[in-house]
């Protein structure tokens, strides 16, 4: 689940469940349709087409007969092409005072998150329909060409959180999960990751700090080679309209012992104008070992929130796709997001 224009949303739906006390079911859900042009020297073509994305969201909570806190949930995602995914935020948590165990697969804070300010989804989001890019607003375990990414988070696991700190270990990098009592087998090694999201006890700030490593393993898509430990630290600051922040990603390439690290440096300033429009702009340059030229990530967006719908449009430019030279591409988007 990607970061996206805030939109209020109406809860529907309420059950008892008999073997939980004051137990509450709740089914939300989103649509995102979007409408992207491209000239891209990447490709040699422009073109322009349609994207969407719908999600609906289905979570029980309440409190077990020894008192502990429960939730548990799973989401159904359907994009653009028929593509369906099934393991988004499956969860189980239990919950004593403050702390919180969980197991399951795409829930926990996790480090394809950012603390850098924009108006809505981030420049690699929009970008899809070009090459991939080198940027991304999170750190991952990636392959050569970074056309393949996955994160700690992005497996069935164990975790636990408290006061915005959060534990997560993965079995098997990659593994979602088998059908019903089986299970996936595969090459990867586990993961694990550390994290930190809060504001430190200091009004306007925001803080998104981690790291996550994977194991080595042989035939594994992204850890072949080498161990892989990836870091991130963004953060941000509001004071009235304004919100600045800067943030600096290192993923490391566990396919590949001589080249194709990633680092990241990523800026962004958005401005309230209103309590409907926003506007804000964002700067990321990545260098990728190996490649002379840096990836330049320049966007500028402007949003406006009429309740239960939101409008975006965004322009990015980049230069050096990929950190090619002279393949540089222009995307301009409009995306209407809704949250029910």
């Amino acid at each position: 689940m990607k970061n996206k224009l805030l939109l209020s949303s109406a809860l529907v739906g309420s059950l008892v469940a008999s073997s939980i006390a004051m137990a509450e079911t709740k089914i939300t859900g989103s649509m995102d349709i979007s409408y992207t042009a491209r000239s891209a020297q990447s490709t040699g073509a422009s073109d322009s087409g349609f994207g969407r994305e719908t999600q609906i969201n289905v979570s029980n909570s309440g409190e077990l007969s020894n008192g502990l806190g429960y939730s548990a949930g799973f989401s159904l995602e359907m994009d653009g092409g028929g593509t369906a995914k099934n393991n988004e935020n499956v969860y189980l948590d239990l919950k004593a005072g403050d702390v919180t165990f969980t197991v399951g697969v795409d829930h926990v804070s996790n480090m394809d998150s950012s603390a850098v300010p924009r108006v809505s989804a981030p420049a690699n989001s929009i970008a899809r329909s070009s090459a991939d890019l080198s940027y991304n607003q999170g750190a991952s375990f990636f392959t050569a060409g970074n056309t393949s990414q996955t994160h700690a988070k992005e497996a069935m696991g164990i975790g636990a959180s408290m006061a915005g700190f959060v534990l997560y270990y993965a079995p098997r990098l990659a593994d979602v999960g088998g059908g019903n009592d089986s299970y996936a087998g595969g090459n990867e090694g586990s993961a694990y990751q550390i994290m930190y999201k809060g504001n430190a006890g200091v009004e306007g700030l925001n803080i998104n700090a981690g790291i996550q490593g994977a194991e080595k393993a042989a035939g594994s898509t992204y850890t072949s080679v080498r161990d892989v430990d990836n870091t991130q630290i963004s953060a941000s600051y509001n004071f009235g309209q304004f919100t600045v922040g800067a943030g600096k990603i290192d993923s490391e390439n566990g396919a590949s012992a001589a080249a194709s690290d990633r680092e990241t440096v990523d800026y962004g300033i958005t401005y309230a104008v209103n309590d409907q429009l926003s506007v804000g702009i964002n700067y990321a340059e990545t260098e990728l070992t190996g490649q002379a030229n840096d990836e330049e990530v320049t966007m500028v967006q402007v949003g406006y929130n009429l309740g239960a719908v939101g409008i975006v449009l965004s322009y990015v430019d980049i230069q050096n796709v990929e950190n090619a030279a002279n393949t540089d591409d222009q995307i301009a988007s409009i995306r209407i997001a809704t949250k029910f």
